[in-house]
């Protein structure tokens, strides 16, 4: 990902590219996508209600995740941000300014980035 982007994601946060996951068919891919990234099944991760809480909803789900993952180590969170796409530099300075709650809007931000770029690319948005 690129540092434009990385910066994109916190700049966008709730407001301009969250607004999508009102969108059933967006928000069911971000959710897989999600569930993908973070090896997370259906019962872990459901899928929320496509409304203005849907950002919010998500982001507590991956909280969760993200401190079972810390409990098991810094290495496992490294993991999962990789396969997320979050870099390493733009993990660090997430944790180091909003901690794990950031680091979880981040993933659902990414995630979201993720599946509109798809789209996109495959003509559907």
């Amino acid at each position: 990902m690129s540092q434009e982007a990385n910066s994109g994601l916190s700049k966008d946060g709730d407001g301009a590219m969250a607004r999508y996951l009102d969108r059933a068919e967006v928000l069911g891919d971000t959710v897989r996508q999600l569930r993908k990234d973070l090896a997370l099944d259906e019962a872990t991760l459901p899928l929320p209600s496509a409304d203005e809480g849907a950002f919010e909803t998500l982001r507590a789900h991956v909280l969760v995740r993200l401190k079972a993952l810390q409990g098991q180590g810094a290495a496992a969170v490294q993991q999962a941000m990789y396969r997320v796409d979050i870099p390493e530099g733009h993990l660090r300075r997430t944790m180091a300014s909003g901690g794990l709650d950031a680091l979880a809007g981040e993933c659902v931000l990414r995630a979201l980035q993720k599946v509109l770029t798809r789209m996109r690319f495959a003509g559907r948005f």
